[in-house]
């Protein structure tokens, strides 16, 4: 049942962990796109029961839409909200088809970055030993960020210092991965930290954040590295 005159539910996982669900809660807030939150508890007895009351996807994020039903995936979410809200991708033709590319890489690749660096917005700093997959996968993401500010730069496309100028679809998708690098000691180069303390004082990255640091539930599978 929706609430009011809103239009759209989200249904996400715990705030803490859920990266995939932070991506579009936080394009959508970032944006100021009316809609209504839902949180399960992500590997209760009750979460696959209470998200089938809503979808027959059996993963979150979901957004339930009054016009166009339900959508899962977080990337098949923000490219259907992006049809309605179009400065949610950049307006360059040129910035707006790299920024579909970096996120289609972000949402089919990085798995050993993924793997072994759950997304904790509460860990700070955590000692982890980290395999050369994992690795190579940061500093494969650092140089991806840096080209695609570097294109900007070359194109004009803005300066407000994320990746494709202004705040972008893109920047939602690397959201997790600024609470992965902040979260464990690895190493970083100064323009990756630049962007690391620019996206995390942006409002709907730190909402997120001090929600996520809020909650009490404890997921050992993602609870690793030393504090």
């Amino acid at each position: 049942m929706f609430r009011g005159e809103v239009a759209m539910q989200l249904i996400i996982g715990n705030q803490n962990y859920s990266s995939w669900s932070m991506r579009p809660w936080v394009a959508m807030t970032h944006f100021g796109i009316d809609f209504e939150t839902i949180k399960l508890r992500l590997f209760t007895p009750e979460f696959y029961q209470q998200l089938s009351a809503y979808t027959s996807a059996n993963t979150v994020p979901v957004l339930i839409d009054k016009k166009l039903g339900c959508i899962a995936d977080s990337l098949a979410i923000l490219e259907t909200l992006a049809e309605q809200y179009p400065q949610m991708w950049p307006q360059d033709p040129v910035l707006r088809a790299q920024a579909r590319s970096v996120c289609a890489r972000m949402h089919s690749g990085f798995f050993a970055m993924r793997g072994e660096m759950p997304m904790n917005c509460r860990a700070q700093q955590r000692q982890l030993q980290i395999t050369d997959a994992c690795a190579k996968d940061i500093a494969a993401v650092q140089s991806l960020w840096q080209e695609c500010r570097e294109l900007t730069a070359k194109l004009g496309g803005g300066s407000d210092g994320y990746l494709f100028g202004d705040f972008s679809i893109a920047d939602a998708f690397f959201a997790p991965v600024v609470i992965r690098l902040q979260g464990y000691a690895v190493s970083t180069t100064p323009p990756t930290q630049q962007y690391m303390q620019l996206m995390l004082a942006t409002p709907a990255v730190a909402a997120w954040v001090a929600a996520g640091q809020a909650e009490e539930d404890i997921l050992a599978q993602d609870e690793v590295g030393i504090k």
